[in-house]
């Protein structure tokens, strides 16, 4: 069995892309505004969340995800200033509404076409292989490198 870096913790989720009208009125939901950026040439990820309760900043990291789809991950929770000095290195921004849905989360991007993704984390590996996602999502792209939030985050970053 492999053993997780020392203080991660293990993150095993599952995300499809979505069929947005077909999820319906966002308008009542909760939601979190999520800012990221990726920083350049690391593993590293720096996040700021607003939301109704306040903002919270996280510094983090993914280790990769294991053959059973476990990935672990570990997180630093930051003040404002640690964030706005780590906020000046170099890396690729994305930007994403985070609602609560049903058991998981949608997160939709902006763009000139929205993206959106469902999420949804589990206790186990078996958990996430036997649950049967909603109506609405396509198609799974849990292990698409191109639908991750680095590659969204480089793709806007181009756009710009």
């Amino acid at each position: 069995m492999d053993t997780f870096p020392k203080y991660a913790l293990a993150e095993c989720e599952r995300r499809w892309r979505v069929d947005l009208p077909a999820v319906g009125s966002l308008a009542s939901l909760p939601f979190r505004e999520i800012d990221d950026v990726y920083l350049r040439d690391t593993r590293l990820r720096l996040r700021k969340v607003r939301s109704a309760e306040g903002v919270v900043f996280k510094l983090g990291k993914k280790y990769g995800r294991k053959p059973d789809g476990v990935e672990p991950i570990t997180n630093i929770y930051l003040t404002e200033q640690e964030y706005a000095a780590l906020s000046l290195l170099p890396g690729h921004a994305v930007s994403k509404r985070r609602y609560a849905l049903g058991e998981g989360a949608l997160d939709v991007y902006d763009g000139p076409v929205p993206l959106a993704f469902f999420e949804r984390e589990f206790a186990s590996a078996a958990e996430a292989a036997a649950f049967e996602p909603p109506p609405f999502a396509l198609e799974e792209v849990t292990r698409e490198p191109e639908y991750s939030g680095f590659a969204l985050a480089m793709a806007a970053s181009q756009r710009r």
